[in-house]
């Protein structure tokens, strides 16, 4: 009987490699060994009404919990690096996410830096209808695009006018 129960509890906590991934319904299988499990739900930070998706990659380490033993019923507890999947970062003062196609985000809290950088060709969309603020200079390596009025300074660039308009190549006045 002992030793039926140190096999359960052996076989209640396995660790195994992601073989593969069903994303429409959120479950994996997973080698354990010699054995690949059938489809098992991951558990994921957040499935309330605050949602968090982040589904496993094949290849990635991970531990499936077995509720006395019983594979079938197991869920896969995702996160545990590995010389395959080593962590993005070492520093403590980093909270960094690294994505398959090298886009980073990273916010170092020690020195209130946030940092995104984005693959050759991607891009970014902020959609707030109640306005976006920023405090503090911009810097645009590239052009600006506009569909309405841009305002600077107090002075539209739209309807501007311009005093001490001569005819010929005279400048113009500053806005007024």
């Amino acid at each position: 009987m002992a030793q039926d129960s140190e096999q359960q509890i052996g076989e209640a906590i396995q660790y195994g490699v992601i073989a593969s991934v069903d994303h429409a319904n959120a479950t994996c299988t997973v080698e354990l060994g010699e054995l690949t499990t059938g489809e098992l739900p991951w558990v994921a930070q957040r499935a309330g009404g605050s949602r968090y998706w982040s589904p496993p990659s094949v290849g990635e380490q991970c531990i499936v919990l077995c509720p006395e033993g019983d594979v079938e019923n197991g869920l896969v507890v995702l996160g545990l690096y590995s010389d395959a999947n080593p962590p993005p970062s070492n520093d403590p003062d980093v909270i960094h996410l690294e994505l398959p196609d090298g886009a980073v985000i990273s916010y170092n809290h020690a020195s209130h830096a946030l940092a995104v950088l984005l693959p050759e060709g991607g891009t970014a969309t902020i959609d707030a209808p109640g306005g976006v603020t920023i405090n503090g200079d911009v810097t645009i390596n590239g052009s600006v695009t506009a569909s309405d009025d841009v305002t600077g300074g107090g002075i539209s660039l739209m309807s501007h006018k311009h005093g001490g308009v001569q005819a010929g190549s005279a400048q113009t006045g500053a806005p007024a």
